[in-house]
């Protein structure tokens, strides 16, 4: 009898030592809300397959946490903030995500984090409106640079090297658009540029030609397009030139990628833009992610494909560093604690989760999206 109560005993030890083993091997869901249909459906596609990359990447290396994988859980925002919200939710309430990578959009963004807010670990992304983070939380934390940071790079080079005098505007008609606008009629006028006029575009819209026909009668030096997805930013770009305008096109901050360049054709070369990746850098991060991209992708790597992988990347570094995957506080603040080397190069985070990382110019030359030296 006693040997039986002994057999017992060790029996149930082991299934509660394996149990506990299979929990620690259980994956780190991401949960991942982007616009994976709508306008902004490309974007959204690169966007996700940044992520699996480098999510490859970590995973071929034996994950995190003792060996712990991580796992993709994808959600449609649609570009819709209401949509965003609702992903947002289902994540956190029904999937039980570790943590949360999304805005894309400004327009997403700005409501999606109230709904996370002092409750997961939540990366932003591409979003530019500086309320993101400006009216935050504690574990929110924004990749990109600001419209405010953008602007204040990107005007010191169209007032000091592009040589206009005049130019025009078309924005996306939401709070990021209209801000877009602000910032620049601001800038550029204490250079001396004058803004003649801004016609505004729904995210909806595939035809623009009255709106640039409008800005083209205003004879501007220059015409700046705020596009934030490459299905509508291409059909601009070509339709600036169908209308017969031969002034400079000018391209928002974070408007480049191969695909737009591709859709685009003739109409973007010699046209520049602003961003936090460029493709032509010798970083041995960004070249690796690079090389597992193209190996499991037909699309080439972009600027919001990479900003998908540093928010994998880092997921990886501070959940590893705080020791538990949610224990948002310890993550948070291993975020916040040290510059991280990343595929983007050095970046750190401040006091409200703003990212401060390198602005680099870039241009479209012969089809290429390459570097400038500013």
């Amino acid at each position: 009898m006693r040997l039986r109560h002994l057999l017992a005993a060790a029996a149930v030890a082991a299934l509660a030592i394996g149990a506990t083993g299979a929990d620690a091997q259980e994956p780190i869901r991401i949960g991942t809300i982007a616009p994976l249909s709508g306008p902004g459906a490309f974007d959204g596609q690169l966007a996700v397959e940044g992520m699996e990359a480098m999510v490859a990447i970590v995973n071929d290396k034996g994950g995190i946490l003792g060996g712990r994988k991580l796992e993709l859980v994808k959600y449609d925002d649609k570009g819709n903030p209401e949509e965003g919200v609702s992903a947002a939710k289902r994540a956190m309430e029904q999937d039980d995500v570790d943590v949360i990578v999304g805005g894309w959009f400004s327009s997403v963004a700005l409501t999606m984090k109230e709904v996370t807010r002092d409750k997961i670990l939540n990366i932003m992304t591409s979003t530019q409106h500086p309320n993101t983070t400006k009216e935050g939380h504690k574990y929110l934390f924004r990749l990109n640079a600001t419209s405010n940071m953008m602007s204040d790079t990107y005007s010191k080079f169209i007032c000091d090297k592009m040589g206009v005098k005049t130019i025009a505007f078309i924005t996306i008609n939401d709070d990021y658009g209209r801000l877009e606008v602000d910032n620049y009629r601001r800038l550029l006028g204490e250079c001396g540029i004058e803004v003649l006029g801004n016609e505004f575009y729904n995210k909806e819209d595939t035809d623009f030609t009255t709106a640039l026909t409008k800005l083209r009668a205003l004879n501007p030096d220059a015409i700046y397009v705020s596009a934030i997805n490459t299905a509508q930013g291409a059909t601009i770009y070509r339709q600036i030139r169908q209308i017969g305008y031969k002034g400079t096109t000018i391209a928002s901050a974070g408007n480049m990628n191969p695909k737009l360049v591709e859709l685009s054709g003739p109409a973007l070369e010699g046209v520049y833009s602003v961003s936090l990746f460029a493709p032509d850098s010798d970083n041995p991060k960004l070249k690796a992610w690079v090389e597992q991209y193209k190996k499991m992708f037909t699309n080439e790597p972009s600027f919001i494909g990479s900003l998908g992988a540093q928010a994998v990347e880092l997921i990886a570094g501070a959940m590893e560093e705080a020791g538990d995957p949610r224990d948002y506080d310890k993550i948070a603040a291993a975020l916040r604690a040290h510059p991280w080397d990343t595929l983007l190069g050095t970046i750190t985070f401040d006091e409200i989760g703003q990212a401060m990382q390198n602005i680099y110019l870039v241009q479209v030359k012969d089809g290429k999206i390459t570097s400038v030296s500013n």
